[in-house]
């Protein structure tokens, strides 16, 4: 009945994220974190499972109907999608889409079965800091050459704050508390929650302030029937291709489902450029395929490789789970078997089963002024950490820190903070991996 209830939550989280413009994983894990904060580890995966899974079906109406990416991996949706509005066929193209994304979901379970013992048998052979070391050179690696362009010397920078602010309270590699500056609350080092907001949120607000909305009115009068059809007799090759390729894309750390979407699109219009469902359904599928894959390193070896799994790895962490378990991967890899992918494969078919009749109904939402959702937005980020400032018994200091990270992440809302956000979670493991490698 728990796993129930993770699941249904997730899925309605994932619902209404998809739809609203410029939101994504990312910000509904944020928003959620209180609730979060109850559930276990098992109830915390699949929440996270549920929600990135159905983000995928509903992120696509907006970027259909409105020309406005729902989510982050949208961008391909927006250029395709908007096609099939013009010609009064948005519904076929919500239908399409929602069916590449089951195809995708079936195509990483079976390349996972198929691909699970290998990875089993390298991570067992290597069970040593070694291979932490070298894999968090890696997040590194892609941290400094990833975001913000390759801009090198901007990502460095903003990983050095990250690390920093990693650094007060209690350490693995020192004896008691460290750089509090005789400030009691930074024993406990900086909220998290806090950080999240200021270089995450605030950013996008004044993204979703520059939304200009217009609803599509185009009658459509497209059945599933026609979508199947029109799916299995002209999208099948393309969007088993999309599967495989988004799959394998989803493993590089911090742009698995990103370059999963646009890798896809981009082989598929080299293939067929004047085919628009194609292209569509291509990197639907790949999106999907590409968001399970992208798990499997946090739920083997506890290395998160996107922002949004950053935030559950700090969430799972605090709810017991103990992270590196390379002696029982056999033990995580049959939680996958036996837990992950059930629930997956069934995520995948309600999130069919929503899109399509969700699809017209969503726009009278979305018809609403934007600065209503984004003063909605900026009201539950002030409650929220308020609340958990007040459960924390650091009201005054979640304040301080929500002002000046506020400040700092509005400043830097033409940057992606990832990097920062990366490194100030995984900061302290990365510090005791790395001088541990030393000693070694």
């Amino acid at each position: 009945m728990n796993e129930l209830l993770a699941v249904m939550t997730g899925l309605l989280a994932g619902t209404i994220t998809g739809v609203i413009p410029g939101a994504g994983v990312l910000v509904a894990m944020i928003i959620a974190t209180p609730m979060l904060m109850g559930f276990d580890i098992l109830q915390l995966l699949l929440f996270y499972m549920s929600l990135a899974s159905m983000v995928q079906f509903t992120g696509t109406i907006p970027a259909v109907y409105l020309g406005v990416p729902g989510e982050t991996n949208s961008l391909p949706a927006v250029i395709e999608g908007t096609k099939f509005t013009k010609k009064g066929m948005a519904k076929l193209a919500i239908g399409i889409s929602a069916l590449g994304s089951v195809v995708g979901s079936i195509i990483a379970v079976a390349l996972t079965f198929f691909l699970i013992t290998i990875l089993i048998d390298q991570i067992t052979v290597f069970f040593s800091n070694t291979l932490k070391f070298y894999l968090y050179l890696i997040i590194i690696l892609f941290c400094l050459t990833v975001y913000n362009k390759g801009n090198i010397l901007i990502n460095a920078f903003l990983c050095g704050i990250g690390f920093i602010l990693s650094l007060p309270g209690e350490s693995d590699i020192a004896q008691g508390f460290r750089y509090t500056f005789g400030i009691k609350d930074l024993e406990f080092g900086f909220p998290l929650i806090t950080i999240l907001i200021g270089m995450l949120i605030v950013p996008t607000i004044f993204s979703m302030l520059k939304y200009n909305i217009k609803v599509n009115t185009v009658d459509d009068r497209t059945n599933f029937k026609t979508a199947i059809a029109y799916f299995f007799r002209k999208c099948m090759p393309s969007s088993v291709r999309g599967g495989v390729v988004g799959y394998l894309c989803g493993f590089v750390p911090g742009v698995s489902t990103v370059l999963a979407t646009n890798a896809s699109y981009s082989i598929e219009k080299k293939l067929n450029k004047l085919n628009p469902g194609k292209l569509l359904v291509s990197s639907e599928t790949a999106n999907n395929s590409g968001q399970f894959s992208s798990m499997l390193p946090l739920l083997l070896i506890g290395i998160p490789i996107t922002g949004s799994e950053v935030v559950l790895y700090s969430l799972l962490i605090d709810a017991g789970w103990s992270p590196f378990q390379f002696d029982t991967v056999e033990l995580n890899a049959e939680l996958i078997y036996k837990k992950i992918v059930p629930w997956f494969v069934f995520a995948n078919f309600v999130g069919l089963c929503v899109a399509w009749p969700l699809a017209k109904k969503t726009l009278a939402i979305l018809a609403l002024p934007t600065h209503y959702m984004v003063a909605i937005l900026a009201i539950s980020m002030l409650i929220l950490n308020s609340y958990l400032g007040y459960l924390d018994y650091r009201l005054v200091f979640y304040s301080l820190c929500l002002i000046v990270f506020g400040t700092v992440g509005y400043f830097l809302r033409k940057y992606e903070s990832l990097p920062l956000i990366f490194m100030f979670i995984l900061g302290n493991n990365i510090e005791s991996v790395l001088y541990r490698q030393w000693l070694i």
